[in-house]
């Protein structure tokens, strides 16, 4: 009896709401800063501080739930098909591991996939507010701020962290806090509709507008310099053009006057002018050619046979038009990992096992699938990549309709900037997925996602308590 009156007591002091939030936003924070932050234990593990306070809040929420006996869940109500999604998943995976070739590979993907199902849910389960929503805002604009502008410092200085692939050389390569260029141009690319929508869709003072404004020079910059050919060529024009058909349905028409729309393409042009003459003195040579060669993308792709069985060498080939192995390694990937779903009955060759199945295999230069839909498919089959795309979908319809004017006119004018943003980088990650190596343990598409999951349910709460209110009055 004791012990239990005690250990009430620790949970009231110490595993308050209060301070479960606070871990949660340390949390958000350094997930997204990666793996500098952390102390290497073996060659394969990395105790960083994303991982050591993922299990502190677990512990705290475990230990809330033995004193109190109540998850407090009810506000995820509007999202709980995405919580029987994510619970099929993990069972679905767990399944998995009997038929794969590899099991240290699998249990090593479940691990991952668990952390990131759970982190992702973890935003609309903290976020039960404005005040949250705000919060969360300030920290991840933080974070992201901290990337962009050590990018900018590694683009001059070739100075890189010990998380970066290039750490100890001189490349002029920019990877900010992570891994390798691509994972940071899809950062970008997830982050870049959050900054150019609160110039106008937020009540922001004079002062944060403007380093706003500065922010965005320098991250198209940081853009441009990652060479990222499908983040910029691809995802960012898609994003623009999304963003500019939207504005119209998500803008209070007593704002759309002509002022303010030569306002806007004033602005628009002048981020153009000076990120671009940014770019001219300070971009390394190797990016402009690599961005220089992006048409010669769909040359690459009709490079060599479309029939695996017609490959004649265990070399790569060698792109006609970008003059790289880059694209034509992708082509062979994805030709391989259709293999492999067709042999496996579209059941999926297992959690993480496209790695074991891809070794050796001719045409190709590494063996991770480099292409996040493709992950989805070839890992786990059709009964898993389905209803994720239709989930996926229908997350972006809800968005859209949470941020139109005409269905969520009296919802807070924070949330449905909020669900815009998130609808315009849900959309660009359709071309950013294809970018990074693997986004099992991507913590910036699943801060998007589970990010977009709080405002739908925050949003779709305010229409329905509106909507309360309405039919009471009448």
């Amino acid at each position: 009896m004791i012990l239990c009156w005690g250990w009430g007591k620790v949970v009231e002091k110490i595993f308050t709401n209060k301070n479960l939030g606070m871990i949660f936003y340390l949390f958000i924070f350094f997930a997204l800063l990666g793996p500098t932050f952390g102390i290497n234990l073996h060659p394969e593990f990395k105790l960083t501080f994303f991982r050591v306070l993922f299990f502190v809040l677990l512990f705290g929420l475990a230990a809330r739930y033995l004193k109190y006996k109540k998850w407090e869940i009810d506000h995820l109500m509007p999202i709980r098909w995405y919580a029987f999604f994510f619970i099929f998943w993990f069972v679905y995976a767990l399944v998995s591991l009997a038929w794969v070739v590899d099991l240290s590979l699998g249990i090593r993907y479940l691990v991952f996939l668990v952390m990131m199902l759970l982190f992702c849910f973890s935003y609309p389960y903290f976020i039960k507010g404005l005040q949250e929503v705000r919060i969360t805002l300030a920290v991840l604009f933080v974070a992201f701020v901290t990337m962009i502008y050590f990018g900018v410092f590694e683009s001059i200085t070739y100075v890189h962290l010990p998380s970066s692939r290039y750490w100890g050389s001189d490349s002029a390569s920019v990877t900010s806090f992570f891994n390798n260029q691509n994972d940071f141009a899809t950062m970008i690319t997830i982050s870049f509709p959050f900054l150019i929508t609160a110039l106008y869709g937020l009540k922001l003072n004079k002062k944060l507008k403007t380093f706003i404004y500065i922010t965005i020079i320098f991250t198209i910059y940081c853009l441009l310099a990652t060479g990222s050919r499908s983040n910029t060529f691809f995802a960012l024009p898609l994003i623009i053009i999304v963003g500019l058909i939207g504005i119209p349905f998500t803008v209070a028409r007593e704002k759309l006057t002509r002022v303010n729309i030569f306002k806007g393409i004033a602005v628009v042009l002048s981020i153009s002018l000076l990120s671009g003459l940014l770019s001219y003195f300070l971009l390394a040579n190797n990016e402009r050619q690599k961005l220089a060669s992006t048409f010669g993308i769909f040359q690459d792709l009709k490079t060599g046979p479309n029939d695996l069985d017609e490959l004649e060498s265990d070399e790569v080939v060698q792109g006609a038009g970008t003059g790289g192995q880059s694209i034509t390694s992708r082509k062979y990937l994805l030709l391989h990992g259709l293999d492999f779903l067709q042999k496996s009955y579209y059941f999926g060759v297992g959690a993480g096992n496209v790695e074991a199945h891809m070794e050796g295999k001719k045409g190709v230069n590494t063996i991770n699938i480099h292409n996040w839909w493709a992950e989805i498919l070839v890992n786990f089959g059709l009964l898993i990549f389905i209803p994720y795309m239709f989930l996926y979908a229908w997350l972006v319809y809800r968005l859209w309709n949470l941020a139109r004017l005409k269905k969520s006119a009296h919802v807070s004018p924070v949330l449905r900037w909020a669900a815009f943003a998130c609808m315009l980088s849900l959309i660009g990650y359709f071309f950013g997925g294809m970018a990074p190596s693997t986004a099992i343990h991507f913590t910036p598409m699943w801060t998007l996602v589970g990010f977009s999951l709080a405002i739908v349910a925050l949003g779709e709460q305010q229409k329905l308590q509106t909507g309360s209110s309405v039919a009471s009055l009448s």
